[in-house]
């Protein structure tokens, strides 16, 4: 019996914790081995606190996830299909949006009335090792032009938007950002954070929270695996915990209390959420949704999650995130013989492609968590050793994942959906080079650091383009085998326009601004109107806050910047941020104009 042979001063915690896993829930094998009492009591102390902590980190507990295990093994032993009495279909009731249009425009300028109201909540991912990059990713350079890393760049976005708020009359502005963070990456993004000053946020608006892993499954019954005899083998969860952890900390709740109405939703390494969450918002606020997915056009058989209608034989309804993997044989099992297929006017597949840009009613929000403790769908992918369907090859475990929140949206709520072009859309960093080259080769996108890179660079030309300037076409490139576009290498800073509608009027004479195909431009800087430019090489602007500049009529030529294609001797040397891209920037000749507080400069 477990209770004689545990420590004489396990707690009474640990001991009903003990006998309630051995006796209740199938799980004595994790004491078998172990000595009378008095024995080894540090040892079986260390295992009844890990015990204690996946108990305390899961909704529900212990119990909870030992039964969704084991509903969940017994349909993979069956051979059951997870979606079995679901019929998919394409969502007719969501909103195409193309930034510059005055669809666009009006809902961008609803999100600007309600951002005074807006938190955002990102899991941070892990670290870049899987990429070549020794750090979280976090601190992976958005882009080499400015050297900007991806954190920086949500901070930037964040800050413009509080400043753009408090002028506009709303008083101190401060919008809350919570980071799901694990043990892994808690380190490296807290000193990240401090090393950089936060990147101009309040330390008090930044609010980290930490995943713990979950129990690893040893067999089809849902024991929990042993890593050792007094160590239970853990395993990630996925990023849908990060629902869970706004729920358990109080953080969903304090916000609402706040006041805050919206949550935005986003995941790492892709910058682009920021070039239309706004108008995210915007069609939120105006179609009283809880939740509104932010999708882009997608290819057949891309893998990318699609946004669908799923309909249940018994009636039920709902609009949500289905993985590419499972779209396919969920639409030849509903008599689609062709499965998924590309549009003969489109050209791309009828459901789009959902990139986890989530914007949620906060308060119904808080309320759903409330009800559900912050429990959403799992699903398992164990790996069978033999026919017979009981044992595994390697330990499993469930997961879980944060656009499947949608799954538990209740039925009166009102799910939708904004479709973006695909210049506005998922670009992520996650492949390194060498895999993303064999993607290239395929014709995959290869999803790594060039890509995303040149990615920034296109659609901040592409905002350019849409007001009217004349900006030099991408063209075909290659580093390291990675197929790119590349064009002029544009950013645009959030401090200079944090939105489409506030990016117009800095340039309000857009058919006198050029910029060539070679040419890289950069501005930073509140106050910056440019009526006409004529760019061929690189310019640089910074302007600080206090200052302002106005280009009436600026000419640029010179020699510019170059992206050079490393050799194998080069990349083998290369430092991590240059060898995960395959290339170095080669700052030849760059014009820089630096405006301080107190200047006021006309060129």
């Amino acid at each position: 019996m477990v209770d004689a042979l545990l420590p004489a001063d396990c707690s009474d915690e640990h001991r009903r914790l003990a006998v309630r896993l051995s006796f209740e829930l199938g799980q004595a094998h994790l004491f078998e081995a172990w000595p009378p009492a008095g024995q080894r009591d540090a040892d079986k102390t260390q295992l009844l606190a890990q015990l204690a902590t996946l108990e305390a980190n899961y909704p529900g507990g212990l119990a909870a996830y030992i039964g969704s295990a084991r509903a969940l093994l017994g349909q993979a032993v069956r051979g059951e299909n997870a979606l079995e009495g679901w019929t998919p279909s394409v969502p007719d009731d969501g909103v195409d949006l193309q930034p510059g249009s005055p669809e666009f425009a009006a809902f961008e300028e609803r999100g600007l009335a309600e951002a005074a109201h807006l938190a955002f909540a990102v899991p941070a991912g892990g670290l870049g090792e899987r990429l070549g990059f020794s750090g979280v990713k976090f601190a992976l350079p958005s882009e080499v032009s400015t050297g900007s890393c991806v954190l920086r760049v949500y901070a930037s976005y964040i800050l413009a938007l509080q400043r753009h708020v408090e002028r506009a009359g709303g008083g101190p502005c401060r919008l809350p950002l919570a980071v799901m963070v694990s043990d892994d990456t808690v380190a490296g993004i807290q000193r990240l954070l401090d090393e950089n000053g936060y990147f101009g946020l309040e330390p008090s608006q930044v609010t980290l929270l930490k995943q713990e892993k979950v129990a690893a499954l040893a067999d089809s019954e849902a024991r929990l695996a042993l890593k050792g005899e007094y160590e239970v083998a853990t395993k990630p969860h996925g990023h849908g915990d990060i629902h869970f952890l706004l729920h358990s900390t109080g953080t969903a709740q304090r916000w609402a209390a706040e006041g805050r109405r919206w949550l935005y939703f986003f995941q790492d390494t892709n910058t682009l959420y920021f070039a239309h969450h706004l108008a995210t918002l915007g069609v939120t606020a105006a179609r009283g949704a809880a939740v509104n997915m932010v999708s882009v056009p997608r290819k057949a058989k891309e893998a990318i999650g699609a946004v669908c209608k799923l309909t249940h034989a018994d009636g039920r309804s709902v609009v949500c995130n289905v993985e590419y993997n499972q779209l396919e044989p969920l639409l030849l099992a509903s008599g689609h013989a062709a499965g998924d297929v590309n549009d003969a006017s489109s050209g791309f597949s009828p459901y789009p492609g959902s990139i986890n840009g989530l914007m949620f009613d906060l308060v119904q929000y808080a309320a759903t968590l409330a009800a559900t403790g912050g429990r959403i769908d799992e699903f398992i992918n164990p790996k069978f050793s033999d026919v017979s369907r009981s044992a595994f090859k390697s330990p499993t475990r469930l997961e879980c994942m944060m656009q499947d929140y949608v799954k538990t949206v209740p039925p009166e709520q009102t799910v939708a959906w904004t479709r973006y072009p695909l210049e506005f859309g998922y670009h992520p960093c996650k492949n390194d080079i060498l895999s993303a080259a064999r993607l290239s080769a395929q014709g995959i996108p290869p999803g790594c650091a060039s890509t995303s890179e040149m990615a920034v660079y296109h659609m901040h030309a592409t905002q350019l383009r849409l007001l009217g300037a004349e900006v030099g076409p991408p063209q075909p490139a290659s580093y390291r085998g990675v197929a790119v576009e590349r064009g002029p290498a544009v950013v645009l800073d959030a401090s200079f326009a944090p939105c489409f509608s506030l990016l117009e009027p800095k340039l309000p004479s857009p058919q006198r601004v050029r910029v060539s195909a070679r040419s890289a431009l950069v501005v930073s800087g509140r106050d910056v109107v440019i009526e006409a430019l004529e760019l061929d090489g690189a310019l640089e602007v910074t302007v600080e806050e206090g200052g302002s500049l106005r280009v009436l009529d600026l000419r640029v030529a010179n020699r510019g910047w170059e992206f050079v294609e490393h050799t194998d001797e080069e990349q083998a040397v290369a430092e991590e941020t240059a060898a995960i891209r395959g290339y170095r920037l080669v700052k030849h000749e760059t014009r820089r104009i630096h405006v301080r507080a107190g200047e006021h400069l006309r060129l």
